[in-house]
């Protein structure tokens, strides 16, 4: 007679070792890189409602806050920062969101917004954050207080021009576009101005822009990779008004504002004002910042 738990046992090995190769056709990705299951779609007018407080991830070099997040129809991406030259640079040296479905670090398929604006360009031979000698209107580094009518002018000018992206690397989308206007792969994007003075970036990207089908359970765990690009700024050449000296003072002090912390704690953005080092250097520096998951399904 044949032992029913010998059977029992060995059905149970056979349905394991299937799940594990089922699994592994993602190199435990999912498991390594997990995403986050978005419950309600986001709508992408760049408020972060919707998003966790603070956001989950911080990267301290570019001075952003990020969050990412899916459901079987979009890929939801937002970005957040407090910090005044991190806004500069965003809004007026442009950013990047790049998409590679390897989960590595290829450029694959990428959304410019904001695209550059060389609009009222910044003079960065000026002081740091200082009046201007003629005791006017202060630069775009004074200490900003109050709503955001109250913001640096160049901050508020450049986000309201901030109206055109470009998408490449889609199969049928590619090209220019104004924001309110309908592009074939359906990608929405978004930036805006908090109460608390963070600058908060939103995207939704369908999921048949990026694999020409919404996703289904199987997609569960599949890598997929993220990067935000801020560009920089070109520096001043060494025979402007901008010294070595400038350059090397680690203890200017820029942009203040202070550690603003929101109600309810900080939020991902971090710091307002700019970081301790010289807070002009990191208008010069552009930055990449990768973020490897699998792909969440409900």
């Amino acid at each position: 007679m044949v032992n029913r738990s010998f059977i029992f046992a060995a059905a149970l090995c056979i349905l394991g070792a299937n799940a594990s190769c089922s699994s592994s056709k993602h190199s435990g990705s999912s498991a390594k890189m997990p995403g986050s299951w978005q419950s309600q779609p986001v709508v992408v007018n760049g408020e972060n409602s919707e998003w966790p407080s603070p956001y989950p991830s911080y990267d301290a070099k570019a001075m952003i806050g990020y969050a990412i997040s899916n459901d079987s129809n979009n890929l939801y991406l937002t970005i957040e920062t407090g910090d005044e030259m991190t806004q500069m640079k965003i809004l007026k040296a442009g950013m990047t969101v790049w998409i590679d479905t390897g989960g590595g670090k290829t450029q694959t398929m990428g959304i410019n917004f904001p695209l550059r604006n060389d609009n009222d360009a910044l003079d960065l031979s000026k002081g740091s954050g200082k009046h201007s000698s003629q005791g006017s209107e202060p630069e775009y580094g004074e200490n900003i207080t109050g709503t955001i009518k109250g913001l640096s002018p160049k901050i508020r000018r450049a986000l309201e021009e901030a109206r055109q992206m470009n998408i490449e690397g889609f199969s049928n989308c590619n090209g220019g576009y104004m924001l309110k206007q309908a592009n074939n792969c359906g990608i929405q994007v978004s930036m805006a101005m908090d109460e608390y003075k963070e600058l908060i970036y939103e995207a939704a990207i369908p999921f048949k822009a990026i694999y020409n089908r919404p996703i289904n359970k199987r997609d569960m765990g599949k890598p997929i990779s993220v990067c935000f690009a801020i560009k920089a700024f070109k520096a001043p050449s060494s025979n402007s008004n901008v010294s070595d000296a400038t350059r090397a003072n680690h203890g200017a002090t820029g942009m203040g504002g202070g550690n603003g912390m929101r109600g309810g704690g900080m939020r991902g953005g971090g710091m307002h004002g700019t970081s301790a080092a010289n807070p002009r250097e990191h208008l010069f520096e552009s930055t990449k910042t990768w973020k490897q998951f699998g792909i969440a399904f409900h």
